[in-house]
Formats: structure tokens, sequence, C-alpha cells
């Protein structure tokens, strides 16, 4: 989970961590980007405007290292160039339009897991 946002981080761990998920952190997207190298994710959760590398890198860089590993981008911004429909068609899972609720993130969660990788 990627975020610049430490209050995100903190809650994003505090909602998965109940049903068994172990929550890896990183503070932006440099540092997500190098434990991307280093170990293998079933899920990756970033932010797409942060410091470092923005969420699209951190996308590209967990489909570069595992082509099945699922990824949801958040963001609170419009999206004027269309990324996140050129992402989606690249193999992304979701994206949860900040502020989120937690049952939302749950079943994007779940959804992303369950379904096929692309």
């Amino acid at each position: 989970m990627a975020d610049d946002e430490e209050v995100i981080r903190r809650t994003i761990r505090d909602v998965l961590t109940p049903f068994g998920c172990l929550v890896d952190v990183a503070s932006d997207g440099a540092q997500a980007n190098e434990r991307l190298r280093g170990v293998r994710y079933d899920l990756v959760i970033s932010d797409i405007k942060m410091p470092g590398a923005s969420g699209y890198e951190v996308f590209a860089a967990a489909k570069a290292a595992h082509g099945d590993t699922a990824v949801i981008l958040l963001t609170g911004f419009d999206d004027p160039d269309h990324s996140i429909v050129r992402a989606h068609r690249d193999g992304l899972s979701a994206v949860l339009f900040k502020p989120f609720k937690a049952s939302q993130l749950l079943d994007e969660c779940r959804s992303a897991l369950a379904s096929p990788s692309s």
C-alpha cells in the first residue's frame, strides 16, 4: 500500500488487517517501486499522485515485476488525461476515489483478488 498521506496508509492497514491481510506500506512511489523489485504481492494499492513516482509508475512496476499482480489506484482528483482509462486497458483492477468507505475498499480488494489476471 503506497500513499504519501499517513492517515490513508494507517486506515487501509486497519481495514485490511482484521481480514488476515499482511499490509506492507510505502510512503511514496519510489519506496513502493523499490519494494516491488524484491517482494511478490498479491495486491498493490497505490495513490496516483505521490512524490518519487506516480501511482501509474507503481502500477507499471507491479505489472513488470509480476504481470498477474492486482493493482488498485486511489485518487482524489479528476482524470483530464484519461490515464485511468488507459491503465484499465493495461490491466488495472480498480480505481477508488477519495474519500472512500471501508466497505468500498473491501469490495474492490475482493474483486481484484478474485478476477483472473489480464
